[in-house]
């Protein structure tokens, strides 16, 4: 799974969204929603479930810290379901947390896809640098992962 490119959406009355169709081609129906970095959702396959699961029981649930983040992640996470039109509901505690009210941003981040606000998405955007030499780094960074 290679999920790349974003896209510009607009939940509808119900807080329904659909992701796109090479998204939704990756990931199946069912989701696993989670509030992410920087303010936005995680959307997972739900066959990430037991991959997610494994990750979070590895984490010291006795560090005061580590135990408040798991509780937060457990309280505002959710799963979905796609209709048959490809929609599915995000629950409104998760969007509020994550600053959504109408117009989001649909990002395929590799393995996930995050969804942003628009106004989130657009202010973490205006603040990267996307000089040439910054990919340049990000890029050497990536060669020395893949040859690991």
């Amino acid at each position: 799974m290679f999920l790349v490119g974003n896209q510009q959406h607009t939940l509808d009355d119900k807080n329904r969204i659909r992701l796109p169709a090479k998204h939704r081609e990756a990931l199946g129906s069912n989701y696993i929603l989670m509030p992410g970095m920087n303010g936005c959702i995680f959307v997972y396959p739900a066959d990430e479930e037991q991959k997610l699961l494994r990750a979070i029981q590895d984490m010291d649930s006795f560090d005061p810290d580590c135990a408040e983040w798991i509780r937060s992640i457990a309280e505002f996470s959710a799963t979905a379901e796609a209709d048959s039109q490809g929609r599915f509901m995000i629950p409104q505690d998760l969007l509020a947390i994550c600053g959504i009210k109408k117009d989001v941003r649909i990002v395929g981040a590799i393995s996930k896809v995050e969804i942003w606000s628009e106004e989130r998405y657009l202010e973490r955007r205006n603040s990267q640098n996307h000089s040439p030499q910054a990919f340049d780094e990000l890029y050497r960074n990536l060669h020395k992962a893949m040859n690991k």
